[in-house]
């Protein structure tokens, strides 16, 4: 009946002048596309609409047949709609962006790969299990995707950063295949390594395949987490990463706490997570970190501070994250100069001293006396402060 309303409307408006038959054909949609002239592409469930808000490009909706990356289609029962014109528009953009993958074709295949804001991102794993459940590829990429991108969210309400305070974008891949994974960072990095690979400063890039701590839903979210904290940390405002440069207590401490905020505890340890799998207290630290500190009376940051990352044990790593933790809260508007600071190649003790305005054994006791006094006694949770 329907095609044969059609066809007659059709033929009706043939016999019309064309400034006609435009009055009559309606093009401010209709109700069952809120008079948009689109809906959304049937082809994606609700939630994967959602996921893609969030990102700039998704390869995986770029390859479907069907919308082609848009995301929408035509309304079936209007002509059209204000918004129409933005199918055509996105595909074009979609189109241009999908033609730029050099992944896929050194690789020969589809490389399932998104661009954020601030992350360009190749999560290559397949199906992984988050607890009982399998999540699909797709969905853990974009999983990932989120979790990186709260981190920028969260440094730049911290730090006050703009996207101008960066010098590039972050590459982080993670591949199922080993063999993947060693050929493109001999082609892409110039690299021999078959580990993990870590490059900061400028131009930050990361590569990992999944293995071990690595082959789950929460073990990448974790692990991107983690390394997405140093990346941006390490390319913003200048491009120099300070793990090694006298400033290994902030950027440990950093990592651990926004894998932490995000994920509710930390398992990954700077430098080599690939080929370090180490735990200290299942990765829930407040406690035991209140614990040793009542224990022991030795000064800690005297220590600490001079440390480059990698050179720290991950208890070594775990205080250094109580600390950075105490500067959030106490102390947020002191972050940006110390990191500005500390990109100078200054020691930690000077940067400290400067820009917190007390000496070092100051600042440690200041620092303990907030421990003592938020770090719980049983469970993981912060403690309220005391009304003063």
């Amino acid at each position: 009946m329907r095609i044969l309303l059609t066809t007659l409307t059709l033929a009706a408006l043939a016999l019309l002048t064309p400034s006609a038959a435009a009055q009559i054909i309606d093009t401010d949609g209709c109700r069952r596309c809120d008079h948009q002239g689109v809906v959304p592409c049937g082809e994606h469930d609700d939630d994967i609409h959602d996921y893609e808000a969030d990102v700039e490009f998704c390869s995986v909706v770029a390859r479907c047949e069907v919308c082609a990356g848009a995301l929408l289609v035509d309304c079936e029962r209007c002509e059209s709609g204000p918004r129409s014109s933005e199918i055509a528009e996105r595909q074009a953009a979609v189109a241009a962006w999908l033609a730029e993958d050099p992944m896929s074709d050194f690789l020969e295949r589809d490389v399932p790969h998104v661009e954020t804001q601030r992350f360009t991102l190749v999560v290559d794993t397949g199906t992984l299990k988050n607890g009982k459940k399998k999540v699909d590829g797709h969905r853990v990429m974009h999983m990932v995707a989120r979790d990186v991108e709260e981190v920028r969210a969260r440094i730049a309400e911290h730090f006050g950063i703009a996207a101008d305070d960066y010098f590039a974008k972050m590459r982080m891949w993670i591949w199922k295949d080993p063999k993947d994974h060693v050929a493109v960072m001999r082609e892409f990095l110039r690299s021999t390594s078959t580990g993990d690979f870590k490059l900061l400063g400028k131009d930050p890039v990361f590569s990992v395949y999944t293995e071990d701590l690595f082959s789950t839903v929460p073990g990448v979210r974790r692990l991107f987490t983690h390394n997405a904290t140093h990346m941006l940390l390490s390319n913003a405002y200048k491009m120099l990463w300070t793990g090694d440069t006298g400033g290994g207590w902030f950027d440990a401490g950093s990592a651990h706490y926004y894998e932490y905020m995000l994920h509710e505890l930390s398992i990954n340890y700077c430098i080599e997570e690939a080929t370090l799998p180490l735990d200290y207290h299942g990765g829930e630290w407040r406690k035991a970190i209140r614990k040793r500190l009542q224990k022991e009376e030795t000064r800690m940051l005297p220590r600490l501070l001079p440390m480059n990352t990698g050179a720290m044990t991950l208890p070594d790593q775990a205080l250094c994250f109580a600390f950075y933790e105490w500067l959030v809260h106490e102390h947020p508007d002191k972050l940006a100069p110390l990191q500005k600071a500390l990109k100078e190649k200054r020691s930690g003790r000077e940067v400290i001293e400067e820009v917190l305005g007390s000496s070092v054994l100051a600042v440690e006791d200041a620092w303990r006396a907030w421990i003592d006094e938020r770090y719980p006694t049983r469970g993981d949770e912060l403690r309220k402060p005391k009304k003063k």
